[in-house]
């Protein structure tokens, strides 16, 4: 199955586009502690620097993330006892389409082809990785410069990404609008501090400096307000 389908270019392109591979691989454990070959790790540093072990016949994840897949739902599926077993998943009801021991490559494309017709037509195309990760990118950026409190270049972010998801489906729309939503509690946020502190000469020093920053936020009448009672 590791060879045959995970790393079988034809079936890793489809796979890009219309599925969601989760791996339930069980005693990884016990290979790595009785040293098997095909359980090698090796170290690399995380983003923060600190070291972490990769598992070299399963890119970027870590023994952890592979124990914690294999103890999600995915690991429930398998009721023949026999390994391996494949399993196609409704992704909305979580229940079984179609299992079996073993599995091609082209069998299982053909088997989800199969199974996105019924389900594009009860619930859309569903959500392309490239643009799920699009709009996961510019709101952890968005996130990012509200925390440093441009909320201006948050927003301006966010709006980018309004005029390259128009007819997107809900999930990118919804967190598109909840990174807005944050954006703007943060810079509400900035706001009422100003506004309850006990120093006015610096209160206001810190509207002027914030005013810049507000754009986009709604809130640009609401800081003059504050300005002209300052």
């Amino acid at each position: 199955m590791h060879s045959a389908v995970m790393q079988n270019k034809k079936y890793l392109e489809f796979a890009k586009q219309n599925t969601v591979e989760v791996l339930a691989l069980q005693r990884l454990a016990e290979g790595v502690q009785k040293k098997d070959p095909r359980a090698v790790a090796y170290k690399v540093k995380g983003a923060n620097g600190e070291e972490q072990l990769l598992m070299l016949n399963w890119p970027n994840l870590t023994l952890e993330e592979i124990e914690d897949l294999s103890r999600s739902k995915a690991g429930s599926f398998n009721k023949t006892g026999k390994i391996p077993y494949t399993s196609v998943v409704d992704p909305w009801t979580e229940k079984e389409i179609k299992g079996y021991n073993g599995g091609s490559a082209k069998g299982i494309q053909e088997d989800v082809e199969t199974a996105l017709v019924a389900l594009r037509k009860d619930h859309g195309k569903g959500v392309a990785r490239k643009d799920l990760a699009r709009v996961n990118e510019a709101t952890a950026k968005a996130q990012a410069f509200a925390t440093a409190g441009d909320f201006a270049k948050a927003i301006e972010a966010l709006n980018k990404l309004d005029t390259q998801t128009k007819g997107a489906a809900e999930l990118l729309t919804t967190k598109i609008s909840d990174a807005r939503a944050a954006v703007i509690s943060a810079a509400e946020a900035a706001l009422a501090a100003i506004e309850s502190a006990t120093d006015p000469v610096k209160a206001k020093k810190d509207l002027l400096a914030l005013s810049d920053r507000l754009r986009g936020t709604g809130l640009e009448t609401k800081a003059k307000e504050l300005l002209l009672k300052l």
